[in-house]
């Protein structure tokens, strides 16, 4: 009996902290959303700027911080938090390979981050958001412990 409530209790540990990575992500995500709405103008000529996105950069522009506004959204919601953390890492992954090419083949290279992103590299953002990937993959492996061995959906 004790044991079994010890072990209940290590799993309600595990999803409480993968409900504070979630909480982390939303924040993430909150900030540079609406950095990215707040100062649109200024994120859409970025995007022009990049030759990759040039194409398309009018409906992302718009279609990225929305993204970023659902994804937070669903890690809000405790019943949603899964596949928030499933939907952060791959918009996150998503943006890495992007920061990647663009280290990699274009020379000069716009920024449109907002805030304290700002201040860093664009070798510095990739680890900055293989830091966050990792995050997510951490809080998807806790919560799937918390659902598979203890027999609940995460809170």
């Amino acid at each position: 009996m004790e044991n079994d409530l010890k072990y209940k209790n290590k799993v309600h540990r595990a999803i409480l902290i993968a409900d504070s990575i979630s909480s982390v992500l939303l924040l993430l995500f909150l900030y540079t959303s609406l950095n990215k709405l707040l100062d649109h103008e200024l994120f859409k000529n970025v995007l022009l700027g990049s030759p990759l996105l040039r194409p398309v950069a009018g409906v992302i522009s718009w279609l990225l911080p929305f993204a970023e506004i659902i994804i937070a959204i669903l890690l809000f919601i405790p019943s949603m938090r899964l596949k928030g953390l499933y939907s952060s890492l791959m918009l996150i992954f998503l943006l890495t390979i992007y920061l990647a090419y663009m280290v990699t083949f274009t020379p000069n290279l716009p920024c449109g981050c907002g805030g304290v992103l700002k201040a860093l590299s664009w070798p510095q953002h990739i680890f900055f958001n293989l830091f966050f990937i990792l995050l997510s993959l951490y809080g998807i492996f806790l919560y799937k412990k918390g659902k598979y061995k203890f027999g609940d959906p995460p809170p």
